[in-house]
């Protein structure tokens, strides 16, 4: 049966850049040296010159171990509303003990506004965003604009500043998320990323408690965490929000009923909602 239709074009078609070296690292027991990747979903090109805003993304996985490209079907409902994403690869605690992937993250921010013009991207409007681990990233982010002691590597010339985070059940203080988890099976977690206890180091905690930095120039937050989460303690979003707000920082934290760490609820398109709303609100 022949068919002769008229189809409307009411979104735009989407490239997947995969697996972009963004900077260079120490390798192999620090006589290497090991690229870092990122994934890039944009629009497809055209002839004028739309620039599109950029989420970054930041996967968990406790510091241990990380997949930049392991979220990216579900985060493709945010290109499909005009974003790019970019989903970005940083070191473990394996590999480096924090700040580096502090830096990592930075260094990332700094190639995409580097290369804005190559990935249509609008450099004025930047988010981190990322679940669990990459919560705290996303959360470090947002409070450390302007920083330059976290900025090391390639593009020095170009600002790793951001405008807005959002956390996904992130770790916020190290010291208090081990104390208030309900599961201890991954206390040693918070060891790896610090290089000591928690509890036996108090400047490597505070050095990585995005608390110790929230100040006027601190982004707003969208806080996302689950009733049921018994690996990151629901109050650790609960003192990062009643900081900001303290802070007169702009800030909205929701919880969501019955929601357990990494629980597929968070990749509904209710929640999806929430943050497109609130990015709209404070990215223009």
């Amino acid at each position: 049966m022949k068919h002769t239709i008229d189809i409307n074009q009411v979104r735009d078609g989407l490239w997947l850049d995969s697996d972009i070296t963004y900077t260079q690292v120490p390798g192999w027991l620090g006589n290497t040296t090991r690229d870092l990747k990122l994934s890039v979903i944009r629009h497809f090109q055209t002839n004028d010159d739309t620039r599109y805003p950029v989420i970054f993304w930041f996967a968990g996985g406790g510091w241990m171990d990380t997949d930049h490209n392991v979220h990216l079907p579900n985060l493709v409902d945010f290109a499909r509303h005009g974003y790019i994403v970019v989903g970005v690869e940083y070191r473990d605690s394996n590999k480096v003990q924090f700040p580096g992937q502090l830096e990592d993250a930075k260094a990332a921010i700094r190639y995409i506004r580097a290369n804005a013009e190559r990935f249509q991207a609008d450099p004025n409007r930047f988010v981190a965003m990322g679940e669990s681990a990459g919560g705290h990233m996303a959360s470090m982010l947002g409070v450390t604009n302007g920083l330059k002691q976290f900025d090391k590597g390639f593009n020095l010339e170009y600002s790793s500043n951001i405008q807005a985070a959002v956390p996904f059940y992130g770790v916020v203080d190290p010291l208090t998320a081990k104390e208030g988890s309900i599961s201890n099976d991954f206390d040693f977690v918070y060891r790896n990323l610090l290089g000591a206890e928690p509890e036996d180091a108090p400047e490597l905690d505070s050095a990585a408690n995005p608390l110790s930095y929230v100040n006027s120039n601190t982004v707003p937050f969208l806080i996302l965490h689950g009733t049921e989460d018994v690996v990151v303690p629901i109050k650790d979003s609960e003192c990062l929000y009643e900081k900001l707000v303290k802070n007169e920082v702009p800030a909205e934290l929701y919880e969501i009923n019955g929601a357990s760490h990494m629980d597929v609820k968070f990749m509904q398109p209710e929640v999806f909602k929430i943050v497109l709303t609130f990015l709209e609100k404070h990215l223009n």
